[in-house]
Formats: structure tokens, sequence, C-alpha cells
């Protein structure tokens, strides 16, 4: 949702204008987005003294003080908490007039402190900065947090203001790749390998772009942060101090600020969704690259792990990885109408398989430029003497294989490209064999594009 920026907004007609309202205070102004605002919002007087804190806030500071209290009282019981701890309303009376200090403890609440005596002494903003709390539990959370310096209508300073968010599920993304690197140089140095290790390193990289695009929409939405709208309207509220009323009923601004408040609000949730939906999607990509590691330990006599999937979900899953390579080079995909039941199949290896073959694809249409770069997927379930047989199909109309090339393709080290190493093809077709299924190519010559074909025996999900 795009909020209204009330800096452009120089003129507004009457007609575009809210009605006279009756004179409100700042309580009133910012209750819809102190009260909704999914991240913390607080103002705090120049002795570092809480004023104003949205719910948000005042939820995170109630949990931090009651596992401090229950840190502190073993011996008490689960329901037996002092008055103020008892609600959410009771704390926000308690806390409103601490410092960080109070709800800290002295140590924590000195880098606070530091920051906002440096706010005061400058006047200038920090942006933001990654904070760590440390709960007595053991849990930790971190933020990501911007403070400013908090002026009257006559530009003196009277505090400072600050939001923050939580960024702790991002940090814990962060870790988990950072655990996966350090068990990538573990398994293959243990494995003994060149091959294993290169193998690992191809397809990690693989999977490693669209961890990369993840990570990237995630900054650029924390960089474009609706968060900024909300220090232009306490710089309104702030020039307009001595008469916040007459501001809000009679000036063409004042009378969108209360819609622009409401819009803000909603427009952070917007946005604290989206970067929950990224993550989502950042978790399931280092999940895979746990897998590709996992997968590439069969060689020290790993078992093949079976479960139920959607081919069509690892169709999608595999093109994902690969959607910022494809539309930058403008390649089209056409996966059809792929309608299968649920398969037992040993899932990370058959995804480790299509990422290679659509990289693979991808490749080939390089330099294509009299025809429209396309790649072809298909999906069919076969009847054979033995079983059920899945056969996946990975077109593409690209720069083809010469005959004397199509027995070589899948072999350790072979490429034809000038910056290839001849590893995802070769490790391809040890998965395809280690899943008791075969990896074929098709191609009739130079510039007349190729196809590989993958069959592995399944079972459907529900005959099991």
């Amino acid at each position: 949702m795009k909020t209204r920026s009330i800096e452009d907004n120089d003129h507004v007609p009457e007609t575009e204008a809210l009605a006279d309202t009756p004179r409100i205070n700042e309580q009133d102004l910012l209750s819809t987005l102190m009260e909704n605002s999914p991240d913390s919002i607080f103002f705090k007087d120049l002795e570092s003294r809480l004023v104003k804190a949205s719910r948000s806030e005042i939820q995170n500071l109630r949990r931090l003080a009651t596992s401090r209290y229950r840190a502190a009282h073993p011996d008490i019981g689960e329901d037996a908490l002092p008055a103020h701890l008892a609600s959410v309303e009771a704390f926000e009376q308690y806390v409103i007039g601490k410092t960080d200090a109070d709800i800290y403890g002295e140590e924590r609440a000195g880098e606070f402190s530091n920051d906002e005596k440096e706010i005061i002494r400058t006047g200038k903003p920090i942006v933001e900065k990654s904070e760590k709390t440390v709960h007595p539990d053991g849990r930790v959370v971190w933020y990501l947090t911007t403070k400013g310096p908090w002026r009257d209508r006559n530009g003196n300073l009277i505090g400072t203001f600050g939001t923050s968010k939580n960024i702790s599920e991002l940090k814990e993304a962060e870790r988990r790749i950072e655990e996966v690197q350090a068990q990538l140089l573990t398994t293959a140095r243990l494995a003994g390998m060149a091959e294993i290790a290169t193998n690992v390193l191809h397809n990690v990289g693989n999977v490693l772009n669209s961890v990369n695009v993840s990570a990237d929409l995630m900054a650029a939405q924390l960089r474009a942060s609706k968060l900024k709208g909300l220090t232009r309207a306490v710089g309104l509220m702030d020039a307009h101090a001595g008469d916040l009323g007459g501001f809000l009923t009679q000036d063409p601004k004042g009378k969108l600020l209360p819609t622009y408040l409401r819009e803000l609000a909603r427009a952070l949730e917007v946005e604290h969704e989206a970067m929950a939906t990224e993550l989502g999607a950042l978790c399931s990509s280092v999940d895979h690259i746990k897998q590709v590691i996992a997968t590439q330990q069969s060689y020290a006599g790993a078992p093949r792990v079976v479960e139920s999937a959607h081919v069509d979900e690892l169709l999608d899953d595999a093109l994902r990885m690969h959607a910022d390579a494809l539309t930058r080079h403008k390649v089209d995909v056409d996966k059809g109408h792929v309608t299968l039941p649920a398969l037992l199949l040993d899932r990370h290896r058959v995804l480790q398989v299509l990422v290679n073959l659509i990289s693979n694809a991808k490749q080939a249409l390089h330099g294509v430029s009299d025809r429209r770069p396309l790649i072809t997927l298909n999906a069919v379930l076969l009847e054979g003497v033995e079983g059920a047989v899945l056969r996946i199909t990975v077109t593409d109309n690209g720069e083809g294989i010469a005959p004397e090339n199509l027995t070589r393709v899948f072999s350790h080290g072979f490429t034809t490209r000038k910056n290839g190493h001849g590893f995802g093809l070769h490790s391809c077709v040890l998965a395809a064999q280690e899943m008791g299924g075969s990896l074929h190519v098709h191609s009739d010559g130079p510039g007349q594009g190729a196809s590989f074909i993958l069959e592995i025996p399944v079972v459907p999900a529900h005959a099991h």
C-alpha cells in the first residue's frame, strides 16, 4: 500500500482535505499508529526517561521485564507476578518515566544511553543500527533501530525518539547460512575427494543465487521502509506543538495528518508481511543447501531420503532459484500444465538435478539472437513393466550439441564452455543412478537445441 507523502503536498484542495474535526491532543492523533504498528516506536526525554511508547514496544519491554523477574525469583510460582507485570496496561503505567536501566539493567542499558547522549550532543540521528538483546532464559532477540532528535516547535531539543524492527528471523537465517557453509567445508574435507567437493560447491552455488535474490530484496525493503514517514510526521507535529489542535483542524497539511498516520500503520503491516514471506523463501533455500550437502554424503554411505512430493512444486522451486537470471537474460519458460499426483521420491536429489538442468539450458541460450530464447519443462507418469516411472524433460532451443559430444556431456570434467567446469551434468547422472533411474540427452545437432530426459522409478504416495 502506498502512503501519501505530506512534504510533497504544498497545497491541498479543500475537496481533498478532511472535514473539520474536534480539537484533539497528541495521544488521540498517534493512537492508531501506536496501537497497531508491528514495529516499536518510543519517545524519551533528555534524561532518557520513557515518555511514550507504542503497544508493541510496551509488550516487548514487558516480556523482557518478566523474564528478568523470573530469573531473579526462581522459586516464585508461574502465575505469581507483581502487579505491574500482570497486564500490558499495568506495565505501561509502570514503565512511563523509567529508563532502560530499570528494564535491561545498568550494563545493557549503557549502550542505549550512550547512543541517546550522542544524539542529544550532536543533533544527528543514528540510522538502522543492529542491536542484540539477550533474555535471562538465553533467548536472543535482534532489532534494527533508528533514533533521532526530538524537538519542540521552536527547535529546542527536548529528547529523542526511535523505531525498532525485530530482525531476529533474518539474523537466524544468516546464522544458518554460515553454519551450512561451515558444514560444507567440513563435509568436503572429511570426504577427501575433489569430485565430491566440486559437486557440492557447484550445486550449492546454484541455490545461492536464490539466497542472494532474497537477501537483496529484504535489504531493499529495509532501505525503502515507510518508517521514514514517521520522522516527517513527528517533525510536523513538533513544528506545531504549541497549537496542535488548530494545525489539525485548520491547516491543509494538518487535516491530512491523522489519515496519513493510519495509512502508515497499514503500510508497515504490509511491509512486515512482505519481509516474512521473503524470509520464508530464504529459509527454504537454506534448507535445500543443507539437503544438497546431505545428498552428497551418499558417497560415504548416507541413506536416501524418500518422501511424498508434488512434481509441479519441485519444478516451481527449481525455476524460482533461477528466476533472477532467467529474467535478466530474457529467457521465456513454458512449464505446461503438470497435474501429477503426489509421488514418493528423493525430493532433494530430484530438485538438485532440475536446478542443474535448468542452469545448463540457460547457459545454452547465451548468444541466441535469431529466435526467442525458450526453456520447456514437461513431466509425465509412465507405466512400465516394473512399475511407474516419472519422466521429466528439460528442453532448450539453444546452441545444441554436436553428435560426437552426445556420449561425453555427462563425463566428469567435460565441457565445451570457456568458463565451464564439467561438474553439473556429471553430478546429475550420478544422482539419477542413485535413485535407480537414468538421465539421457537428445539433440539434432549444433543450433538445434537439446533435451535432457530424467527417468526415475516412483510410487504414488497414496499407494504406500
